[in-house]
């Protein structure tokens, strides 16, 4: 394996960690995310500050980048293992991100990226199903829950019962596990600074 192999590493990271949210507040006038409001930065945030189209404009940008992340990875190496390790490192940057100041989102829109570039149609039938949940239970914190398990389970079929996608590795079964876990734990940290932040 070369050794510029693992540069998709550091750059996974760079990717996920820019600033969309900051940049689109800036551009349309607003100040500084962090500083207004609840101070939180997500998508979602952007929605409720700025409208549906700065909104669809971050979800793109974001969805964007995770799958950016990939390709880039995809680019420098033939290594399965170090495309997805790029692919989490471009949710952490977009989590805990360099440009500010190791803050950021939740993350769900760029492991969507990542996730629709490395196993588009397990994301697909998750989102469908995620999109029937939320509409019956209007929960969508659950609807994640509900999404990455459905996703590992369409993979886990996919591959044991099917024997589809042989090339990829075991382990791509745990991925969506994985970056969830990585999102339960961004969601557990903003809920833990949350008071912090109000005084």
């Amino acid at each position: 394996m070369a050794w510029y192999s693992f540069l998709a590493i550091p750059l996974g990271y760079l990717i996920g960690s820019f600033p969309s949210t900051l940049i689109i507040g800036r551009l349309m006038g607003k100040q500084d995310m962090r500083t207004e409001g609840d101070g939180k930065i997500s998508a979602a945030a952007v929605y409720r500050r700025m409208g549906r189209i700065p909104y669809a404009i971050v979800v793109l940008m974001d969805i964007g980048k995770g799958a950016l992340a990939i390709v880039a990875a995809r680019a420098l190496t033939d290594s399965v293992a170090l495309v997805l390790i790029a692919g989490f490192f471009a949710y952490v940057g977009h989590s805990w991100s360099i440009f500010m100041k190791f803050q950021g989102g939740l993350g769900a829109t760029v492991m969507c990226g990542v996730l629709g570039a490395t196993v588009f149609w397990p994301l697909v039938i998750g989102l469908v199903v995620g999109v029937i949940y939320l509409l019956i239970t209007r929960r969508s914190g659950v609807g994640s829950v509900v999404v990455i398990g459905v996703i590992t389970i369409a993979l886990l079929v996919q591959r044991f019962i099917l024997h589809q996608e042989q090339e990829q590795p075991w382990y791509i079964v745990l991925y969506p596990l994985i970056l969830g876990s990585l999102m339960m734990l961004k969601h557990l940290q903003t809920r833990k600074l949350a008071p912090k932040s109000r005084g």
